[in-house]
Protein backbone atom coordinates (compact mmCIF):
# COMPACT_ATOMS: atom_id res chain seq x y z
CA UNK A 1 0.00 0.00 0.00
CA UNK A 2 2.63 2.34 0.94
CA UNK A 3 4.86 1.90 -2.55
CA UNK A 4 1.02 2.02 -4.37
CA UNK A 5 0.53 5.70 -2.24
CA UNK A 6 4.09 7.10 -3.07
CA UNK A 7 3.62 5.70 -7.01
CA UNK A 8 0.30 7.83 -6.88
CA UNK A 9 1.97 10.73 -5.65
CA UNK A 10 4.70 10.85 -8.23
CA UNK A 11 2.05 10.46 -10.70
CA UNK A 12 -0.26 13.35 -9.09
CA UNK A 13 2.45 16.02 -9.37
CA UNK A 14 4.16 14.46 -12.51
CA UNK A 15 0.59 15.51 -14.04
CA UNK A 16 -0.28 18.73 -11.63
CA UNK A 17 0.28 21.76 -14.70
CA UNK A 18 -2.09 19.57 -16.80
CA UNK A 19 -4.63 19.35 -13.80
CA UNK A 20 -4.35 22.98 -13.02
CA UNK A 21 -4.62 23.99 -17.05
CA UNK A 22 -7.71 21.70 -16.83
CA UNK A 23 -9.57 23.61 -14.12
CA UNK A 24 -8.29 26.86 -15.39
CA UNK A 25 -10.24 25.77 -18.74
CA UNK A 26 -13.33 24.97 -17.04
CA UNK A 27 -13.62 28.47 -15.58
CA UNK A 28 -16.50 30.52 -17.45
CA UNK A 29 -16.87 34.30 -18.11
CA UNK A 30 -18.07 35.90 -15.26
CA UNK A 31 -17.26 39.74 -15.23
CA UNK A 32 -16.08 40.85 -12.19
CA UNK A 33 -15.11 37.24 -10.25
CA UNK A 34 -11.60 36.57 -9.45
CA UNK A 35 -12.41 33.20 -11.02
CA UNK A 36 -13.67 34.06 -14.69
CA UNK A 37 -12.51 32.99 -17.64
CA UNK A 38 -11.28 36.43 -18.96
CA UNK A 39 -9.48 37.77 -15.81
CA UNK A 40 -5.91 39.31 -16.14
CA UNK A 41 -2.80 37.12 -17.25
CA UNK A 42 -1.20 38.28 -14.19
CA UNK A 43 -4.37 37.05 -11.75
CA UNK A 44 -4.13 34.03 -13.98
CA UNK A 45 -0.61 33.25 -12.96
CA UNK A 46 -1.68 33.64 -9.76
CA UNK A 47 -4.17 31.21 -9.38
CA UNK A 48 -1.67 28.76 -11.67
CA UNK A 49 0.63 28.92 -9.17
CA UNK A 50 -1.44 28.99 -6.19
CA UNK A 51 -3.51 25.88 -7.69
CA UNK A 52 0.00 23.81 -8.25
CA UNK A 53 0.45 24.69 -4.67
CA UNK A 54 -2.62 23.19 -3.60
CA UNK A 55 -1.91 19.81 -5.31
CA UNK A 56 1.59 19.65 -3.72
CA UNK A 57 -0.55 20.17 -0.12
CA UNK A 58 -3.39 17.70 -0.97
CA UNK A 59 -1.55 15.16 -2.36
CA UNK A 60 1.37 14.89 0.55
CA UNK A 61 -1.23 13.01 2.30
CA UNK A 62 0.08 9.98 0.12
CA UNK A 63 3.42 10.24 2.00
CA UNK A 64 3.72 12.52 4.78
CA UNK A 65 2.57 12.13 8.55
CA UNK A 66 -0.40 13.12 9.62
CA UNK A 67 1.29 16.03 11.82
CA UNK A 68 2.93 17.38 8.69
CA UNK A 69 0.18 16.79 5.75
CA UNK A 70 -2.07 18.99 8.06
CA UNK A 71 0.20 21.40 8.69
CA UNK A 72 0.82 21.55 4.82
CA UNK A 73 -2.73 22.06 3.91
CA UNK A 74 -3.13 24.37 7.07
CA UNK A 75 -0.53 26.93 5.35
CA UNK A 76 -2.00 26.70 2.09
CA UNK A 77 -5.42 27.29 3.61
CA UNK A 78 -3.92 30.63 5.74
CA UNK A 79 -2.44 31.91 2.97
CA UNK A 80 -5.35 32.10 0.27
CA UNK A 81 -8.33 32.10 2.33
CA UNK A 82 -6.42 35.68 3.75
CA UNK A 83 -5.76 36.34 0.01
CA UNK A 84 -9.54 36.04 -1.17
CA UNK A 85 -11.02 37.51 2.00
CA UNK A 86 -8.63 40.64 0.88
CA UNK A 87 -9.96 40.46 -2.32
CA UNK A 88 -13.57 40.45 -1.49
CA UNK A 89 -14.03 37.10 -3.34
CA UNK A 90 -17.53 35.62 -1.83
CA UNK A 91 -16.63 32.26 0.48
CA UNK A 92 -19.47 30.65 -1.94
CA UNK A 93 -17.29 31.23 -5.23
CA UNK A 94 -14.04 29.80 -3.50
CA UNK A 95 -16.03 26.84 -2.28
CA UNK A 96 -17.62 26.13 -5.70
CA UNK A 97 -14.27 25.96 -7.26
CA UNK A 98 -12.59 23.78 -4.43
CA UNK A 99 -15.68 21.42 -6.22
CA UNK A 100 -15.16 21.51 -9.52
CA UNK A 101 -11.06 20.96 -9.24
CA UNK A 102 -11.88 18.38 -6.67
CA UNK A 103 -13.94 16.48 -9.73
CA UNK A 104 -10.30 16.74 -11.81
CA UNK A 105 -8.28 15.21 -9.44
CA UNK A 106 -10.43 12.64 -8.87
CA UNK A 107 -10.54 12.03 -12.68
CA UNK A 108 -6.62 12.13 -12.40
CA UNK A 109 -6.38 9.22 -9.68
CA UNK A 110 -9.31 7.54 -11.78
CA UNK A 111 -6.78 7.66 -14.64
CA UNK A 112 -4.15 5.75 -12.51
CA UNK A 113 -6.12 3.33 -10.81
CA UNK A 114 -7.03 1.89 -14.55
CA UNK A 115 -3.55 2.21 -15.77
CA UNK A 116 -1.93 0.62 -12.74
CA UNK A 117 -2.86 -3.55 -13.09
CA UNK A 118 -1.40 -4.03 -9.58
CA UNK A 119 -3.79 -1.06 -7.79
CA UNK A 120 -6.96 -3.19 -6.18
CA UNK A 121 -10.02 -2.17 -4.55
CA UNK A 122 -8.82 -1.72 -0.79
CA UNK A 123 -5.80 0.34 -2.99
CA UNK A 124 -8.84 2.85 -3.91
CA UNK A 125 -10.74 2.81 -1.25
CA UNK A 126 -8.18 3.11 1.07
CA UNK A 127 -7.23 6.62 -1.38
CA UNK A 128 -10.94 7.64 -1.13
CA UNK A 129 -11.05 8.13 2.13
CA UNK A 130 -8.24 10.09 2.94
CA UNK A 131 -8.65 12.22 -0.42
CA UNK A 132 -12.59 12.89 0.76
CA UNK A 133 -11.49 13.43 4.11
CA UNK A 134 -8.65 16.08 2.98
CA UNK A 135 -10.83 18.03 1.01
CA UNK A 136 -13.73 18.35 3.41
CA UNK A 137 -10.62 19.45 5.91
CA UNK A 138 -9.53 21.78 3.39
CA UNK A 139 -13.27 23.88 2.94
CA UNK A 140 -14.04 23.73 6.42
CA UNK A 141 -10.69 25.21 7.68
CA UNK A 142 -11.00 27.48 4.66
CA UNK A 143 -14.74 28.55 5.59
CA UNK A 144 -13.03 29.33 9.39
CA UNK A 145 -9.92 31.24 7.83
CA UNK A 146 -11.81 33.19 4.91
CA UNK A 147 -14.29 34.19 8.28
CA UNK A 148 -11.82 35.37 11.02
CA UNK A 149 -9.98 37.10 7.69
CA UNK A 150 -13.53 38.98 7.68
CA UNK A 151 -14.39 40.14 10.60
CA UNK A 152 -10.14 41.30 11.58
CA UNK A 153 -10.54 43.50 7.96
CA UNK A 154 -14.19 44.87 9.78
CA UNK A 155 -12.58 45.79 12.90
CA UNK A 156 -9.56 47.12 11.33
CA UNK A 157 -11.54 49.47 9.44
CA UNK A 158 -13.92 50.04 11.96
CA UNK A 159 -11.23 51.23 14.42
CA UNK A 160 -9.62 53.48 11.39
CA UNK A 161 -13.13 54.87 11.22
CA UNK A 162 -13.34 55.44 14.68
CA UNK A 163 -9.99 57.32 14.51
CA UNK A 164 -10.57 59.26 11.51
CA UNK A 165 -14.18 60.58 12.99
CA UNK A 166 -12.15 61.67 16.41
CA UNK A 167 -9.36 63.93 15.13
CA UNK A 168 -7.65 66.45 16.69
CA UNK A 169 -7.32 69.80 14.81
CA UNK A 170 -4.61 71.88 15.51
CA UNK A 171 -5.58 75.95 14.94
CA UNK A 172 -2.34 77.58 16.40
CA UNK A 173 0.20 77.11 18.33
CA UNK A 174 -0.59 74.83 21.74
CA UNK A 175 -4.43 75.13 20.72
CA UNK A 176 -6.01 71.97 19.28
CA UNK A 177 -10.17 71.32 18.96
CA UNK A 178 -11.78 67.79 18.99
CA UNK A 179 -15.15 67.90 17.10
CA UNK A 180 -16.94 64.95 17.71
CA UNK A 181 -19.84 63.80 15.42
CA UNK A 182 -22.44 61.51 15.44
CA UNK A 183 -23.77 58.58 17.94
CA UNK A 184 -20.79 57.68 20.36
CA UNK A 185 -20.91 54.24 22.03
CA UNK A 186 -18.42 52.71 24.69
CA UNK A 187 -16.20 51.86 22.31
CA UNK A 188 -15.93 54.86 20.36
CA UNK A 189 -15.31 56.65 23.82
CA UNK A 190 -12.53 54.39 24.21
CA UNK A 191 -10.73 55.35 20.92
CA UNK A 192 -11.35 59.07 21.74
CA UNK A 193 -9.95 59.03 25.15
CA UNK A 194 -6.49 57.47 23.57
CA UNK A 195 -6.59 60.05 19.98
CA UNK A 196 -7.18 62.88 22.93
CA UNK A 197 -4.04 62.13 25.28
CA UNK A 198 -2.07 61.09 22.28
CA UNK A 199 -2.43 63.98 19.68
CA UNK A 200 -2.55 66.21 22.56
CA UNK A 201 0.52 65.14 23.44
CA UNK A 202 2.06 64.85 20.01
CA UNK A 203 0.77 68.54 18.82
CA UNK A 204 2.33 69.63 22.58
CA UNK A 205 -1.12 71.29 23.24
CA UNK A 206 -1.87 73.36 25.93
CA UNK A 207 -5.53 73.91 25.45
CA UNK A 208 -8.11 71.41 23.97
CA UNK A 209 -11.51 72.37 22.60
CA UNK A 210 -14.22 69.62 23.05
CA UNK A 211 -17.02 70.16 20.48
CA UNK A 212 -20.26 68.16 21.17
CA UNK A 213 -22.47 70.31 18.73
CA UNK A 214 -22.90 67.27 16.32
CA UNK A 215 -23.54 64.39 18.82
CA UNK A 216 -27.35 63.39 19.01
CA UNK A 217 -27.13 60.93 22.04
CA UNK A 218 -24.86 60.02 25.14
CA UNK A 219 -25.73 57.75 27.37
CA UNK A 220 -24.38 57.72 31.01
CA UNK A 221 -21.47 55.38 30.36
CA UNK A 222 -20.46 57.41 27.84
CA UNK A 223 -20.49 60.85 29.38
CA UNK A 224 -18.85 59.50 32.16
CA UNK A 225 -16.05 58.41 29.34
CA UNK A 226 -16.28 62.17 27.82
CA UNK A 227 -15.44 63.23 31.23
CA UNK A 228 -12.53 60.98 32.26
CA UNK A 229 -11.08 62.19 28.90
CA UNK A 230 -10.99 65.61 30.48
CA UNK A 231 -9.74 64.72 33.65
CA UNK A 232 -7.12 62.72 32.01
CA UNK A 233 -6.10 65.66 29.64
CA UNK A 234 -6.00 67.94 32.95
CA UNK A 235 -3.37 65.01 34.53
CA UNK A 236 -1.12 65.60 31.44
CA UNK A 237 -1.26 69.47 31.92
CA UNK A 238 -4.18 70.44 28.97
CA UNK A 239 -7.17 72.67 29.89
CA UNK A 240 -10.21 70.85 28.06
CA UNK A 241 -13.04 73.80 27.00
CA UNK A 242 -16.73 72.30 26.06
CA UNK A 243 -18.88 73.16 23.95
CA UNK A 244 -22.27 72.53 22.38
CA UNK A 245 -23.64 70.55 25.50
CA UNK A 246 -26.99 69.68 24.82
CA UNK A 247 -29.43 69.78 27.91
CA UNK A 248 -30.13 66.42 28.17
CA UNK A 249 -26.18 65.54 28.03
CA UNK A 250 -25.94 68.76 30.80
CA UNK A 251 -28.79 66.40 32.65
CA UNK A 252 -26.88 63.31 32.21
CA UNK A 253 -23.85 65.29 34.08
CA UNK A 254 -25.41 66.15 36.90
CA UNK A 255 -27.01 63.06 37.46
CA UNK A 256 -23.20 61.79 37.71
CA UNK A 257 -22.67 64.02 39.80
CA UNK A 258 -19.51 65.61 38.03
CA UNK A 259 -18.65 69.39 39.05
CA UNK A 260 -18.89 72.24 35.82
CA UNK A 261 -17.31 74.80 38.12
CA UNK A 262 -13.89 73.82 36.88
CA UNK A 263 -14.71 73.25 33.34
CA UNK A 264 -15.01 75.82 30.60
CA UNK A 265 -18.39 75.69 29.32
CA UNK A 266 -19.63 77.47 25.88
CA UNK A 267 -22.74 77.02 23.97
CA UNK A 268 -21.24 76.83 21.05
CA UNK A 269 -17.68 76.18 19.23
CA UNK A 270 -17.74 79.44 17.72
CA UNK A 271 -18.71 81.24 21.03
CA UNK A 272 -15.94 79.47 22.72
CA UNK A 273 -13.09 80.74 19.68
CA UNK A 274 -14.25 84.21 20.13
CA UNK A 275 -12.87 83.93 23.63
CA UNK A 276 -9.66 82.62 22.58
CA UNK A 277 -6.87 85.08 22.19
Amino acid sequence: MEQKSTELYNYIIGNKELMTKEWLASRKKNDGSMYSSNVSPQIEEQLKSQNDAFIVAVTSVFISEEEDFLQALENWVETIATARARQAVPLHEVIAQIRVFRGIYWGYVRKFFQEDNDANSEDALNWAEVLNDSFDYIIERFAIRHYEADQQMLENQKQMIYELSSPVIPIKKGVGILPLVGDIDTHRAKIILETALEQSIKQQLDTLYIDLSAVAIIDTMVAQQIFQVMTSLKIIGVQSVLSGIRPEIAQTAITLGIDFKDIKVHANLMRALEKLT
